[in-house]
């Protein structure tokens, strides 16, 4: 009976879109590769730590701001709710706002004195709030094959514009506006046309979770997306926060495939803990952690025989890391996707506050890890951000597995 339930659930997976999802996760992560390679090929070292320090806002607000946005989206069709335009547009201000002010106050510090790219910025997240919504609406109502599209579309735009501007002005601003313009693409698919029809299963309030959600992503993220940002404090010899980014920024493939599967795998998760068939939810945390106890560890040993290698071949040979950072680099990004697919039956029961605990603990162990001067900047780093993942997947396990309360209100 279990092996004729696998194969319908596959069947199932086979013919709803999921195939698409995959897809358009896979050209979106080989597209993100090869915008950074192009930028940095074409700029060196040096010139790409704008573009280093704008990356990295862009992904800091999307996974801390906007994929929260895109999961609630997804959770409130999933369940027919209605209400929470006040909540996120709140959080996409806060973004957009928070994202210009960074530029234009750290402009000497990480842009070479541009204001330009307080602009680039603030139009960067507007692009990307669009495409949350769309894609967190066209989630929620199991329109899987166009989620798979759009994100495939938005990738192969941002390098075929990047291309583009490049040949007109070969300055970081070029791909500024090239990362600004690609996520306005999901308007063609006209996600907003209609609200999707379901059933109110229960009211919630959406301040409540959007705050418990943003505070554990940000959390999560600044263990990741920071790392280049504290090398850049720890130390001011130049081109080492490009040799950190490009390099985590080459092993964070497991997490951007999760980012985007996320979308297939939070509906049915929704269902089954309104449904509260809490034993199949725990069933896959137990799953999900046996995962990161086996690839980890591999991923870290691919990283150190074969990470400096292939950082050098994609990026040159002024961007080569360290065997140590790139081990580090590669089993601590599977620690947090594993982290992202676990929290995903918190974000399924509401519970996103305990989600925010977990990557609190996490958080704090890294600062903690982060605190002793021994060694270069990078390993540094690179060691903080394995603590606290590392914690940080545990204590969300811890909370995944236990008994579930009163249905959060």
């Amino acid at each position: 009976m279990i092996h004729a339930a696998g194969r319908a659930d596959f069947r199932r997976w086979a013919t709803d879109g999921t195939p698409y999802i995959v897809g358009g996760t896979i050209v979106a992560s080989l597209g993100s590769y090869v915008f950074q390679v192009i930028g940095a090929r074409a700029l060196g070292a040096a010139d790409f730590d704008p573009v280093s320090a704008l990356l990295t806002v862009h992904f800091l607000v999307f996974a801390v701001l906007l994929l929260p946005v895109e999961q609630f989206e997804i959770r409130r069709v999933t369940l027919g709710n209605t209400g929470g335009a006040r909540a996120v547009a709140g959080v996409v201000a806060a973004g957009a706002l928070g994202a210009t002010a960074f530029t234009l106050l750290a402009r000497d510090r990480y842009f070479a004195g541009d204001t330009v790219y307080a602009a680039i910025g603030f139009f960067t997240v507007v692009g990307n709030a669009a495409l949350a919504l769309g894609r967190g609406r066209l989630a929620g109502s199991r329109r899987f094959r166009a989620y798979g599209l759009v994100s495939a579309a938005v990738a192969t735009a941002r390098v075929l514009l990047a291309v583009a501007f490049l040949a007109i002005a070969g300055t970081g601003r070029s791909l500024g506006w090239a990362l600004a313009a690609a996520p306005f693409v999901v308007l063609a698919w006209v996600p907003f046309r209609r609200d999707p029809a379901g059933t109110v299963r229960r009211s919630e309030a959406p301040g409540r979770f959007l705050t418990g959600f943003v505070l554990a992503s940000a959390a999560s993220q600044v263990l990741l997306l920071l790392a280049p940002l504290a090398v850049g404090i720890l130390t001011e010899e130049p081109g080492v926060m490009s040799v950190v980014f490009v390099t985590f920024q080459l092993f964070r493939l497991p997490i951007v495939m999760t980012q985007n599967l996320l979308a297939r795998l939070l509906p049915p998760f929704t269902n089954l803990a309104a449904a509260g068939r809490d034993d199949d939810l725990r069933r896959w945390v137990r799953r999900f952690t046996l995962g990161a106890l086996v690839l980890s560890p591999a991923a870290g040993g691919l990283g150190w025989w074969w990470g400096p290698a292939l950082v050098r071949l994609l990026f040159g040979a002024e961007f080569q890391p360290s065997r140590e950072v790139a081990a580090l680099a590669a089993a601590g990004t599977v620690l947090a996707a594993v982290s992202l697919l676990v929290g995903q039956v918190l974000v399924a029961r509401g519970r996103t506050m305990l989600l925010a605990g977990a990557w609190a603990a996490g958080f704090a162990v890294a600062v903690a890890a982060l605190l002793p001067t021994v060694g270069e900047a990078g390993a540094r780093v690179s060691w903080a951000f394995v603590f606290g993942e590392a914690a940080a997947l545990a204590a969300i396990v811890l909370m995944a597995l236990r008994r579930r309360g009163r249905p959060a209100q």
